[in-house]
């Protein structure tokens, strides 16, 4: 086409990095133990479509070494296209695993010379081998839902240093403060999938998917589709028309690409159509047992998560299986050996999907919220855990619990919609899945555990012994994942940065129905307890996943010395959020009523919508109360600094005094005390009296940075069993210390 996209770099470079903004100079940090990045190299291979050439053919020597680029190039090609068994990483999982062709990339900017181009340096340097610099308009690693355009990432799976060393917007986007998570880099609009699909006696899956989208600008050509690359396109039409397509070999740049004939038009609609057949999807794990994978690319998806698109599911599979699809069914028939059903979604959904398997069905119509609530659960047991059941003397049937789950989430159901509004679906399906120790919601759709699916007795037999932690997370994972039904669905996330509203959304919600299904108040307490030894706890290294940054570095919380950062921040740090906002919101003749009215508020405000952080805090704003103003500008940036953007974590202290007043009252005296924090850092902190296991709320003590309030006077009627700082663990804090003087 003659233009000039790549070049190979043979000699003395030298790559300097200096971090544009605090926050990325101190993740930095935290990886290298450097502020900036200066690595010698003496290879590289450079890919772009923008004026790079112009400035090599001015500065640089063309030519010579031959012989030595092309095996520079060579090199390139392997790391580039090497897809693995199983990723070693999260790094190479997003790089290999959801990585784009590079070659297709560079095609589809030179379809479209009105895209800005693109500029990516491949690094082969003498500390670390692997680096790779973008500069990228339509984002730098759009498969992790990052709206930046520029990157630096270090891939060297193991390695202590491994990791996204920076990520930020163009400079240009900060001086003109349109950096936002709410960029949207999309090409297409997805609005409507028709899809046939066909499972055999095997693993295998035959499907056609049809697409209806809508450019959101002119002139692209190429479009990039979520389709595992074990599911092999045979071919693509549009009205009935063959075009071309890009899928090269499973393990190497298995990425899949339409070449459309002529260049797309914005606002106008099309159709396409994609066949295609393979296995990976479907894998049987024994006893009527189906491990369902790959459920954001079973189907030609595009911007999963980050699009809504209604769908019309068809699928076919062997009569004795049952498969549970997204949506609704509309209509189930036979054909020979296969049973058929048609699912549809009328709502606009994120990602659609289906579990499978030789199950059984229980059904709850909720009069109440107007759900019908579905279980289905199998008989036997997976092989895996058959074996160990053998092993332990039991007989063990999860269809036998089936019902235990379907009320956990008709529970859980009235008390979210009560909390947050009325979920719009109609139904929830909540299903059994082979895999023991994590569960998944999809819209209208719920994988859980088969732990979950076992009492306290089997999990003993299986596990050798009671293990707390994890009959604490089967305790919560149905409505953890129930909540995603308003947190990830009715709501999702804009960015990688957000994506807390999600997770740390449905950890507040599990807390909420602990709450309102235990009899007494000790698993919640317990519960938020956890949650904060989860923040503050050290690892082997000696870091706190506090330590790892704020929850906003979602993701990329995860490093050597931080390896489950993401998890034991993002979801408990995320909760506690949304619980210290229900504190410093509660009233004392209204109680939690301006906190639900805020949550419904976000929910309309936010339905069918992907919302931000900055999204979240203007509705938070909209609702705040005359006390959480604490700077006097009617804005929570103090809150959202503090716990969204920081990472700091104080420490309180009450001290007090109980003295009988000759009128048969008491006199209470008492102080409150922060400290570990910056002179800036101000909460909110509500203290509590105890009588006799009955807590009353005295009310709250402001404070700000390092400071101790002055003595309060309070006359009480009568004496209480104790005063109290955080007595539901109210406000996250490294401690909180009660002390009768």
């Amino acid at each position: 086409m003659g233009r000039v996209v790549r070049a190979v770099f043979v000699g003395d470079g030298q790559f300097t990095l200096a971090p544009a903004l605090p926050l990325e100079r101190g993740y930095l940090h935290l990886i290298t133990e450097k502020d900036t990045v200066d690595e010698a190299f003496e290879k590289a291979v450079l890919c772009f479509t923008d004026n790079t050439f112009e400035e090599i053919k001015r500065q640089a020597q063309l030519g010579g070494e031959e012989s030595r680029a092309r095996n520079v190039l060579s090199d390139f090609h392997k790391r580039v296209r090497f897809r693995p068994e199983r990723p070693r990483s999260l790094v190479e999982y997003f790089l290999a695993f959801e990585g784009e062709n590079i070659d297709a990339e560079i095609l589809g900017d030179i379809y479209n010379p009105k895209r800005d181009g693109f500029f990516s340096a491949y690094l082969f340097g003498r500390k670390y081998s692997d680096l790779r610099f973008h500069v990228r308009p339509r984002g730098a690693l759009p498969q992790m839902l990052a709206p930046e355009e520029v990157a630096l990432i270090n891939l060297d799976p193991g390695a202590e240093k491994e990791g996204i060393w920076y990520l930020a917007h163009l400079w240009s986007e900060y001086q003109n403060h349109t950096a936002s998570s709410d960029e949207d880099k999309r090409i297409i609009d997805a609005q409507h999938y028709r899809i046939e699909t066909a499972v055999d006696n095997g693993e295998k899956l035959t499907a056609i998917a049809e697409l209806t989208f809508t450019p959101l600008a002119d002139g692209d050509r190429l479009l990039n589709f979520g389709l595992l690359p074990n599911l092999r396109v045979t071919r693509v039409t549009v009205a009935e028309r063959e075009i071309n397509f890009i899928q090269e070999q499973k393990k190497e740049d298995g990425s899949f690409y339409v070449v459309w004939p002529e260049p797309l038009a914005k606002g106008r609609q099309y159709k396409l159509s994609i066949e295609y057949q393979g296995n990976k999807v479907i894998e049987d794990a024994g006893g009527g047992n189906f491990a369902v994978g790959a459920r954001t690319s079973w189907y030609p998806s595009v911007n999963v998560f980050n699009d809504r698109a209604t769908f019309d599911l068809t699928f076919k599979v062997p009569n004795r299986y049952t498969l549970v699809g997204v949506g609704r069914m509309v209509k189930s028939w036979r054909e020979g050996d296969y049973a058929a059903s048609q699912w549809v979604s009328d709502i606009p959904l994120a990602v659609a999907g289906f579990n499978y398997g030789v199950f059984k069905r229980k059904d709850i119509n909720d009069a109440d919220t107007k759900y019908q609530i579905e279980g289905y659960a199998t008989v036997e047991l997976p092989d895996y855990m058959r074996r160990a059941a053998e092993r332990a003397g039991g007989a063990m049937t999860p269809a036998s619990l089936n019902q235990n789950a379907m009320v956990d989430a008709q529970n859980a159901m009235r008390i979210f919609t009560h909390w947050f509004g009325e979920s719009p679906y109609g139904r929830i399906a909540i299903t059994q899945q082979p895999q023991f120790n994590f569960g998944q919601s999809w819209p209208t759709l719920v994988y859980l555990p088969i732990s979950a699916y076992l009492d306290s007795t089997q999990r003993y037999m299986l596990l050798g012994g009671i293990n707390s932690r994890f009959t604490e997370f089967i305790q919560e994972v149905t409505p953890h994942e129930v909540a995603h039904q308003w947190w990830g669905h009715i709501v999702g996330w804009a960015s990688f940065h957000d994506q807390w509203l999600s997770e740390g959304f449905a950890d507040f919600s599990a807390g909420l129905f602990l709450q309102a299904t235990e009899k007494t108040a000790d698993k919640y307490l317990k519960y938020w307890d956890r949650q904060r030894q989860n923040i503050v706890e050290k690892n082997q290294w000696g870091n706190r996943a506090n330590d790892a940054g704020p929850i906003w570095m979602g993701l990329r919380l995860n490093t050597f010395k931080t390896p489950s950062a993401y998890n034991r921040l993002v979801y408990p740090k995320g909760g506690y959020i949304l619980h210290m906002l229900r504190a410093i919101m509660y009233d004392r003749n209204t109680g939690d009523q301006q906190f639900i009215d805020m949550m419904h508020d976000f929910v309309k405000t936010h339905f069918n919508q992907n919302a931000s952080t900055e999204g979240f805090k203007r509705v938070v704003e909209k609702h705040m109360t005359r006390a959480m103003d604490l700077d006097g500008n009617k804005r929570m940036d103090w809150f959202f600094n503090e716990w969204v953007f920081g990472t700091e974590l104080p420490r309180y202290r009450l001290e007090y005094t109980l003295t009988p007043e000759p009128d048969g009252k008491v006199m209470l005296k008492f102080t409150v005390n922060q400290s570990g924090v910056s002179d800036r850092f101000k909460m909110l902190v509500p203290v509590y009296l105890d009588f006799d296991g009955k807590w009353m709320r005295l009310g709250d003590a402001t404070l700000i940075g390092n400071s101790s309030t002055p003595e309060f006077k309070v006359k009480l009627p009568q004496k209480p069993k104790r005063v109290a700082l955080n007595a539901f663990h109210d406000i996250l804090a490294m401690e909180s210390i009660s002390e009768q003087k």
